[in-house]
């Protein structure tokens, strides 16, 4: 196979109620031809068919599983803009002037999905969110607001605020936070079928089940085999496959982790009416949010580690472990878990995605939108491929592109 096989998640995750995708899928029956074939059809995919059907450019879309029920399942769906790496820890490893341009394109990014979102109508649970950055063992309060300084400096503005504001405003048990604006939630299997249907609509094909089972490039077309016996030729290919990584980027520096996550029974309306997106500054870090329809999801307690068997063994304890942290930072909930599961994500040392053309294969790309930000950077991918695509320029190349071997 092209990419990696890894069980991606496991358990009963929230959004999975939702039942199967009413999308018009077709089986692959013959060779076809088409501009553009992305692998891959979780969010990263449907944002980029949705991004490159507008295009004008003919897309058709490959996936093994049912479209949706990869990665996305998994996903808790906090859209922020702040990085998983602080900016007083990202300066120090790229530069200031590289820090500032990734922080501030996730700030575009999540401003032009919400934007993306609305305008096509897509009904997927989008709630304007503040968001708060807790002090943890990784920063201190003293180092929280210097790191509000640092994000004040730039245009990011966020504020800091103590003890008695937590306790006042939300329930919140908690020395210090950076409380952050325009920041959402969604519910992203609905996001992923929204995007699909768009791009659907624009004359978009879904194939599925199709594996890949080679991939063939010349300097003008791309050749996707599959175990079918069918090819899909094209002028581009782009590989959307979360964290099944295509062979031809697995040396790159990422690495693969294993996290967790729950969502509660229904909370009384005082205890989520107000709740922003929470998460800490400590590794491995806790992350909260509210659905809709009043429950209170929680992940975390993520461990170096990708094989799905152990990470299976290990929800009897992790689950109780994520109820015993939110109940110290928010003593209202009530912690019961109507819903857990585990699952795969990826991150670099950098907390940044990996984006652009495949080293070694003519007119591939690939998005690897690894880290807490995954929906963030699905956006910045569709972005970012659609102007190479396009021939158009690039502001942000340079800082997202893979490593040449």
């Amino acid at each position: 196979m092209v990419t990696a096989e890894k069980d991606l998640h496991d358990g009963n995750p929230l959004w999975a109620r939702s039942g199967s995708a009413s999308l018009p899928m077709e089986l692959l029956q013959k060779d076809i031809s088409t501009d553009v074939v992305i692998i891959g059809a979780g969010i990263s995919g449907a944002l980029m068919a949705e991004e490159l059907s507008s295009a004008g450019l003919r897309v058709v879309l490959l996936d093994k599983r049912e479209p949706g029920h990869g990665s996305t399942m998994a996903t808790t769906a906090l859209l922020q803009y702040e990085i998983d790496q602080p900016l007083m820890r990202l300066i120090p490893q790229i530069g200031f002037e590289n820090a500032v341009r990734a922080w501030r394109r996730s700030k575009l990014c999540v401003e032009a999905l919400a934007v993306r979102i609305q305008m096509s109508g897509i009904r997927c649970g989008l709630t304007l969110q503040k968001s708060l950055y807790l002090n943890g063992n990784m920063l201190n309060a003293e180092q929280l607001q210097k790191e509000m300084e640092f994000r004040n400096q730039i245009g990011l503005q966020s504020e800091f605020i103590r003890r008695k504001t937590l306790q006042d405003e939300y329930g919140l048990h908690a020395a210090s936070a950076i409380r952050s604006y325009h920041s959402y939630s969604t519910h992203p299997y609905r996001l992923c079928l929204g995007f699909l249907k768009k791009a659907i609509e624009r004359k978009a094909r879904i194939f599925s089940p199709v594996r890949v089972s080679e991939v063939d490039t010349s300097p003008r077309r791309v050749y996707i085999h599959t175990t079918y016996g069918f090819t899909i030729t094209a002028r581009h290919a782009v590989f959307t496959t979360g964290y099944e990584v295509p062979a031809q980027l697995k040396d790159q520096p990422f690495r693969i982790y294993s996290t967790w996550a729950m969502a509660t029974c229904r909370q009384s309306s005082s205890v989520v009416k107000n709740l922003p997106l929470i998460w800490e500054a400590s590794n491995p870090y806790l992350y909260v949010r509210s659905t809709t329809d009043g429950r209170i999801i929680c992940g975390g307690e993520d461990e170096s580690f990708s094989d799905g068997e152990k990470r299976n063994a290990l929800n009897h304890s992790k689950i109780p472990a994520l109820q015993k942290k939110l109940k110290k930072i928010l003593p209202a909930a009530d912690t019961t878990a109507a819903y857990s599961w585990s699952g795969s994500f990826g991150i670099t040392k950098t907390g940044l995605p990996m984006i652009g053309e495949v080293p070694g294969l003519y007119n591939c790309f690939a998005v690897m939108a690894f880290g807490g930000n995954g929906i963030t950077w699905s956006r910045l991918g569709a972005e970012m491929i659609r102007n190479l695509i396009t021939g158009k320029k690039e502001p942000d190349e340079d800082l997202f592109r893979f490593a040449k071997k």
